[in-house]
């Protein structure tokens, strides 16, 4: 499995995990945190190794 797609696997789980019921706010904010690191980092692959948007790709 590519790093790429760990990372994407790691941003559906924590957009996933963060909607849960009983998540504390500290704990919701650190996470976003952490999501918005990732997506970061997704981003910056995707334009390196010029992979389009899913939106793009349609």
């Amino acid at each position: 499995m590519s790093p790429y797609t760990r990372k994407q696997i790691i941003k559906h789980a924590l957009q996933y995990y963060i909607q849960r019921p009983d998540a504390d706010s500290k704990d919701i904010h650190r996470e976003k945190t952490v999501l918005q690191q990732v997506e970061e980092e997704l981003s910056r692959e995707m334009e390196r190794n010029g992979i389009k948007p899913k939106e793009a790709r349609l």
